[in-house]
């Protein structure tokens, strides 16, 4: 917010919403007062906090609104973005004050993850600024919030709607919620998966959680907000129709839910009724974390690359685009490879589980949609050591004359138009090994990449093993040559 760090106390929280390109026009005058902004039950003022401190910006179409609240008065706070929720323990916080006051933060803290100096807002000294206007808090009951019901424990929900369900899930577990999500296509994009978005200099997979549920789907078009789940091996973003608000509710009155009576009673906490909203699912946020499925999603995030592009890398991509040029999956198995996108069906994560069977350059056999699929191990196929599967491990899958067949790799990179081939260029080995190895591999430019990576078809590789072809020996390192 104004190029500063700043945080927000919970419990002055509201919810965040997208910002529109235009505010309605309000008979008050005060520095920073933007306008308002139409929020279901009342018209709220917006406040540009940076024009407050004489750090003015230009307004940016992707900014949004935080919905501050503070003594049962509510104002919006125009802001750049929500990078998502901490916990600070309270001796971690140094207190600010100034001679005179009219400071607008209280405290300060370094962030656990980051270290990152924060400051955090005073949200009675916001609201209380000369002039600004502030509305009638009506997204709950004022007085109730902070108090504790019968049994004391109460917790933060973030509500959101998905499709014509209402669904709640701890504010605990929300990494940070994004307003307005650009979903790209990928090649995860399944009936789960709805494409990815870009966060956190990643490509992270959006998830529709009405398909996580067994309650149906979201509609096209009908994903106009994103909250993202931070897994451990990675980030997923549940993809939502829109972020309703923050509310607090006492812990007893998470009803529980029969389990026959849903499809994934496992992922549920129970249901609550909201006040000014009515029922809504609860989400397990420790089961969502735990799920296969999501972890699977999560383990998958490919990593942007975001060094500075030059010109004419960029040309290239632009013209490779505009002229069709064929799409390529880029992945590690120690060395960076390339490969067809269009030879690639999907892309699952690393299994828990493979059944050995023994065979050189075979890790085993899985289930998958109804089919036996052999995992081949591609760096032992090609001559290199295998490694123990990381995080970021998966296993795309490709179709080899009809039968699916997958192949273990380290990483994912980036999906980019090929920008440049020679089909006339000198490829060594057989024949009939042709792309079928590193060696016989031809060389492709992919995206801004300048590298010369090879181009390697995955399914020659998985018909050279069919045909009894042993895999590559690994190269002998020059030391133990020299040492032998």
């Amino acid at each position: 917010m104004a190029g500063s760090e700043v945080a927000l106390p919970l419990s002055a929280l509201r919810e965040v919403v997208p910002c529109p390109a235009e505010l309605a026009a309000i008979p008050a005058a005060a520095p920073g007062l933007l306008g308002a902004l139409e929020l279901r039950r009342t018209v709220l003022p917006v406040l540009d906090l940076g024009a407050v401190l004489g750090r003015p910006v230009e307004r940016r179409p992707d900014q949004v609104v935080v919905v501050v609240a503070s003594g049962g008065q509510v104002l919006g706070l125009l802001a750049d973005e929500v990078r998502g929720i901490c916990k600070v323990p309270a001796g971690d916080l140094v207190g600010a004050r100034t001679e005179g006051g009219g400071l607008l933060f209280s405290s300060t803290f370094r962030h656990p993850e980051t270290g990152q100096a924060h400051s955090i807002l005073d949200a009675g000294a916001i609201l209380a600024l000369p002039g600004v206007p502030t509305v009638t808090d009506v997204t709950r009951d004022a007085a109730s919030v902070g108090a504790a019901g019968p049994g004391g424990a109460r917790r933060m929900l973030t509500v959101l709607r998905c499709g014509p369900y209402r669904l709640a899930v701890d504010a605990a577990h929300v990494h940070t919620t994004l307003p307005t999500p650009e979903i790209l296509p990928s090649v995860l994009t399944s009936g789960t998966c709805r494409g990815i978005v870009h966060f956190s200099d990643r490509e992270v997979p959006v998830v529709d959680p009405l398909v996580l549920l067994g309650l149906g789907e979201l509609g096209s078009g009908d994903t106009g907000a994103g909250l993202v789940l931070d897994l451990g091996p990675g980030y997923v973003v549940l993809g939502l129709s829109e972020l309703l608000e923050l509310a607090e509710v006492a812990d007893e009155d998470v009803l529980p839910t029969p389990p026959y009576a849903l499809p994934r009673p496992d992922l549920l906490a129970g249901m609550v009724d909201v006040e000014g909203l009515g029922d809504c699912l609860v989400l397990d946020g420790a089961a969502l974390r735990a799920d296969a499925e999501l972890t699977g999603f999560a383990s998958v995030n490919t990593a942007l690359d975001t060094a500075p592009a030059r010109g004419d890398d960029v040309a290239a991509v632009a013209a490779a685009a505009a002229t069709g040029a064929p799409s390529y999956l880029i992945f590690s198995i120690g060395v960076d490879i390339a490969t067809p996108l269009d030879h690639v069906a999907e892309i699952v994560p690393f299994p828990a589980s493979v059944t050995s069977t023994a065979v050189p350059g075979l890790l085993g056999l899985i289930t998958h949609r109804r089919a036996a699929v052999p995992v081949l191990c591609l760096a032992t196929l090609l001559g290199r050591r295998e490694q123990p599967a990381g995080e970021s491990a998966c296993l795309p899958l490709v179709d080899v004359d009809g039968s699916p067949v997958a192949f273990a790799v380290d990483a994912l990179r980036t999906i980019a138009p090929r920008t440049w081939a020679d089909p006339e260029q000198t490829v060594r080995g057989a024949a009939a090994d042709h792309g079928a190895t590193l060696r016989s591999a031809p060389l492709v430019r992919v995206g801004e990449d300048s590298r010369l990576l090879p181009d390697l078809d995955l399914r020659a590789v998985a018909r050279r093993l069919q045909h009894g072809a042993e895999p590559l020996r690994p190269a002998v390192p020059v030391e133990a040559r020299l040492s032998r």
